[in-house]
């Protein structure tokens, strides 16, 4: 009787020694957007096994859990509400950025701490969840770049900003003008595009999809072609560059950054892609081992105050820090520009 209750006291203990610390990626994993999916399932998996073969979590290991949202919300709060019953701890996602918004007041309720490695919009860390953090850039910042770097080319004398204050270009005008709360304002339509006979500026930020920044470029390079012209990652579609044609001529464009630019070679070497959010996606899953072993995998406030407190962790992509509401400190924009109807690197500033 003794050893068969001694038997049995073993291997309970013996289970909570090995259990696993489920980690889950959120996306869409099947479908037309498949490929998406894939590199959060090729980025995830590959951290965990490295982390597994390197003793897991203070000897617990991590196992991989999917959710296929297809990018929907409704689709992705059904995953936030299975990824709840199955325990999860971290959430790789959700890719999209509808998608993340549905989900993450859930988890948040939940205690599941989710790393976004590709939602880019400005809600997804402006709505003040403690769990929520972003491993890509913020859309709305790159306003902040084009500012500095006006600033710094001694540009600023008189800017000016063209915007349709539709959405994503309307965040991108407000942290624009909170950077020049003296800049002209040039409010148009979408698609209707029309501006003053003379735009008297000395530096113009485009906050308008490619199609109507074309427009608006080739106005503005008719009134002055040498007037410096400044805009987001909307600009460096085909679109702009083909339609707005001679007039794109050294337009200067913030655009992500390629993670495989900094990866650690001997990390993603080992990856069989390291397209779009892969590496970004293993990135996510050393920070949640980072932020575990200094604080408690029990814990996960413990470790989203540690994170959000501005502590480092060491990725595949470099060493990684967080503001206080859960976005990068160093932003992974670059700059671009549009040089003889090809968008390339800006050599001068990168």
């Amino acid at each position: 009787m003794r050893l068969c209750a001694s038997i049995l006291l073993f291997c309970c203990l013996a289970g909570t020694a090995h259990a696993d610390i489920n980690i889950g990626i959120a996306g869409p994993l099947n479908g037309q957007n498949a490929a998406f999916g894939s590199e959060l399932r090729t980025g995830t998996s590959a951290a965990i096994a490295a982390v597994n073969a390197a003793g897991g979590i203070n000897g617990e290991l991590l196992a991989l859990v999917e959710g296929d949202d297809n990018c929907d919300p409704k689709r992705a709060v059904d995953v936030a509400q299975d990824f709840k019953s199955k325990d999860v701890r971290l959430v790789v996602g959700h890719f999209c950025s509808s998608a993340s918004l549905a989900a993450a007041p859930i988890y948040a309720e939940a205690g599941i701490m989710m790393f976004t490695p590709s939602a880019t919009a400005p809600d997804i860390t402006m709505k003040n969840l403690w769990n929520v953090f972003r491993l890509t850039g913020r859309e709305d910042m790159q306003a902040d770049l084009a500012a500095m770097r006006i600033t710094a080319a001694g540009e600023a004398a008189q800017v000016a900003i063209i915007t349709d204050q539709q959405g994503d270009t309307a965040a991108l005008a407000l942290r624009f003008r909170n950077a020049f709360p003296n800049a002209k304002v040039i409010p148009v339509k979408p698609g209707d595009v029309r501006l003053p006979d003379n735009v008297a500026a000395s530096a113009v930020y485009l906050a308008l999809q490619s199609s109507d920044a074309a427009i608006a470029a080739k106005a503005l390079r008719a009134q002055s072609a040498v007037l410096p012209l400044y805009g987001p990652d909307f600009l460096q579609s085909d679109i702009f560059g083909t339609r707005a044609a001679a007039a794109a001529e050294n337009a200067h464009v913030t655009f992500l950054r390629d993670w495989a630019s900094i990866a650690d070679l001997r990390r993603s070497n080992a990856l069989s892609s390291n397209e779009g959010a892969t590496l970004a996606a293993y990135a996510a899953v050393e920070v949640f081992v980072a932020a575990a072993k200094a604080r408690s995998v029990n814990d996960s406030r413990a470790m989203a105050q540690w994170l959000s407190g501005g502590n480092e962790a060491n990725t595949i992509v470099g060493n990684i820090r967080f503001t206080a509401s859960g976005d990068l400190q160093q932003q992974p924009y670059v700059w671009y520009q549009w040089r003889g109807g090809a968008f390339v690197p800006d050599a001068a500033t990168n």
